[in-house]
């Protein structure tokens, strides 16, 4: 599909992670660790029941590390790879406590809750997110917690890659990001935390966890094809073309094959005041 035939999308394409669960499960980063136990220790234990709500859940890599504080998790994603992925990622894990829910945040019913705590990690700017707050009104607990997660990545090495395969990227699709196949990704034109401000849940912390990971070149590969910007599923028979050049890139940024990613796991902490 060419440039000119592309839409910007206002919601979140059915495909936008076509093909992605697989990638996803296997090469994104970790979160750090000291993020966990933060939530952990400030809104799940002693919480009686403790009771998690993972939206846009990906395939578990918040969800599943918690279950093990919490009496109870519902994690919802609309794409079936990423829940089929989660589901076995708990599996190997022990976590029999999470119920897994394949549909839309903005969809859900109220036949669950209160919860204690609810996190989006890297989804919340493809919700309707005012629609998803005040879904939430109704149904997480008085001193219930939404802590949206996204990650900020600063002085990665060798000469800040993660710009260099974000710019590539974009000149890929020429000069934008795709949403699915047959979309534009749109400008955040309102941040999240103004979003947040204007919704019930309005006391707002800001919290912030280093991290570095490292990456070979085969990783780091799989990472950028877990991204809705080039998971295969939306890349099609252009797979072959995207993944030759990126290799070609990075691999002359670093001919030895290794990359550092620096940054920081930042959590938006709303509650009600």
């Amino acid at each position: 599909m060419s440039t000119t035939d592309r839409q910007i999308m206002t919601t979140a394409p059915a495909d936008l992670f076509a093909g992605a669960a697989y990638y996803f499960a296997r090469y994104q980063a970790d979160y750090p660790a000291a993020m966990f136990d933060f939530l952990t220790q400030n809104y799940l234990s002693g919480r009686e029941p403790a009771v998690l709500l993972d939206l846009g859940c990906g395939t578990g890599q918040i969800s599943v590390p918690l279950a093990r504080f919490a009496d109870e998790v519902i994690a919802v994603d609309p794409d079936q790879g990423m829940i089929d992925e989660a589901r076995q990622y708990a599996a190997r894990s022990g976590a029999r406590n999470v119920s897994f829910v394949t549909g839309k945040s903005e969809e859900l019913g109220l036949d669950i809750g209160p919860f204690s705590l609810v996190t989006i990690a890297g989804a919340f700017h493809w919700m309707d997110r005012e629609r998803v707050l005040k879904y939430l009104e109704k149904v997480a607990a008085h001193d219930c917690a939404i802590a949206v997660i996204s990650r900020h990545r600063s002085n990665c090495s060798p000469d800040d890659w993660w710009l260099e395969q974000l710019a590539y990227t974009e000149a890929f699709w020429g000069g934008f990001f795709p949403a699915g196949s047959e979309g534009i990704r749109p400008a955040l034109k309102v941040a999240n935390g103004v979003i947040l401000a204007r919704s019930a849940f309005s006391d707002i912390q800001d919290k912030s966890f280093p991290y570095e990971h490292h990456w070979d070149l085969d990783s780091l590969v799989g990472y950028i094809l877990s991204t809705s910007k080039a998971c295969p599923g939306v890349l099609g028979d252009r797979r072959p073309a995207f993944e030759d050049g990126l290799r070609s890139r990075l691999s002359a940024m670093s001919p030895t094959g290794t990359f550092i990613e620096r940054g920081v796991a930042s959590l938006l902490l709303a509650a009600r005041p």
